[in-house]
């Protein structure tokens, strides 16, 4: 790494990293109800010690060289470092580009965050990790991040930055049946940075992937077996989403908020059966010195085309974080999220999660 900011005076290349480890305990727990009989089900995640308790743990590498003319090329990669079990563990899926930047704003090619994921996550005062209120992420294969894709983002103008994404992974061949095998995705956003205000709205598609929440959250109920994505749907399945999110730093306190909405088709071919999720978030971040407090409450609906079915809850999270240093901090969390109560005349199903954590992050 030294040696080439030596060898090449207008290229520079670092390797950085983030460690995060903690005492940790998880459990689900579930009550499904048909008629007069209940069920009970029950998921303890409990592994004494566990990463992500308040961010993923990874090993990047990020580069620039000036081409000159106010032109740059710039690369980063990053892999999967789980410091719970002692491995780098994936080496692909998290950021991975190679792009140029300039005048112009910056193109890159590869895999890193949607501009929908980023919108919605910047509502959140926990950084969509761990315990937190904010689990909507909208698309199916590209929740997070979209791979084969192409990202561009604008300079900013009076603070004012908009970003694109298209993705497209074809796999089919000559036995696949109609779109089979091909999926592809888009996103758009908008941002608005200035002082302590920020503003964003964002929207994405997915077309062609294979997912069934509404399988997993209508389970008990009748309409479960109209809801299943089957292989034969997937070319036909649509995922969309949109969001707004905003922050505003009054300095003795950091203010979050989020609104999300997602729709789910399985098979745009057959009426009905798509399934609508929208879910509100609040947060704040009350800084004391080293020490930061946090806090967030969150709103979680859901709905089906063309069935009697609703889905609600109401998810909390508290924090805190204490910096021993530039790099180094020490958090407390604990909190239930995922919580739905779902019904309609088959049955109902509640379920919810609970997580609590105590550990260190360190950044290097």
């Amino acid at each position: 790494m030294t040696a080439s900011g030596i060898s090449f005076a207008q290229s520079s290349v670092s390797i950085y990293g983030r460690l995060d480890v903690g005492m940790n305990n998880q459990k689900t727990t579930g009550t499904t109800t048909i008629g007069s009989a209940s069920t009970s089900t029950f998921y303890k995640g409990n592994n004494l010690v566990n990463e992500d308790g308040l961010s993923t743990g990874l090993l990047g590498f990020k580069g620039t060289e000036d081409l000159g003319g106010g032109l740059k090329a710039n690369f980063v990669h990053e892999m999967d470092l789980d410091l719970d079990v002692g491995a780098l563990g994936v080496a692909a899926g998290r950021d991975s580009t190679l792009g140029l930047s300039g005048g112009f704003g910056e193109i890159r090619l590869g895999r890193s965050y949607t501009p929908l994921y980023s919108t919605i996550g910047a509502s959140d005062v926990f950084g969509t990790t761990g315990a937190g209120t904010v689990n909507q992420f909208g698309m199916a294969a590209n929740a997070v991040r979209a791979s084969n894709a192409f990202f561009y983002a604008s300079p900013s103008f009076s603070g004012l930055t908009v970003r694109l994404m298209a993705q497209q992974n074809n796999a089919q061949t000559n036995a696949s049946v109609g779109g089979a095998g091909k999926t592809s995705g888009n996103g758009f956003s908008v941002t608005y940075a200035a002082g302590p205000l920020m503003l964003a709205a964002a929207t994405g598609t997915e077309k062609g992937s294979s997912i069934d929440r509404a399988g997993a959250l209508f389970a008990a109920t009748a309409a479960a077996a109209t809801t299943a994505g089957t292989a034969t749907a997937n070319a036909n399945a649509k995922y969309t989403g949109s969001a707004i999110s905003g922050q505003y730093d009054m300095g003795v306190a950091k203010f979050f908020v989020g609104y999300t909405t997602t729709k789910d088709d399985n098979d745009t071919s057959v009426a009905g059966g798509e399934l609508t999720m929208k879910e509100t978030n609040f947060g704040v971040a009350v800084p004391m010195g080293a020490l930061t407090l946090m806090a967030a409450v969150g709103n979680n609906k859901g709905s089906m085309a063309g069935e009697p079915v609703t889905a609600k809850g109401t998810d909390m999270a508290v924090g805190a974080t204490y910096a021993l240093s530039k790099r180094t901090t020490a958090y407390f969390k604990t909190g239930t999220y995922n919580k739905y109560k779902a019904s309609d005349v088959g049955g109902s199903e509640e379920v919810k999660t609970t997580r609590t954590s105590v550990g260190l992050r360190h950044l290097f």
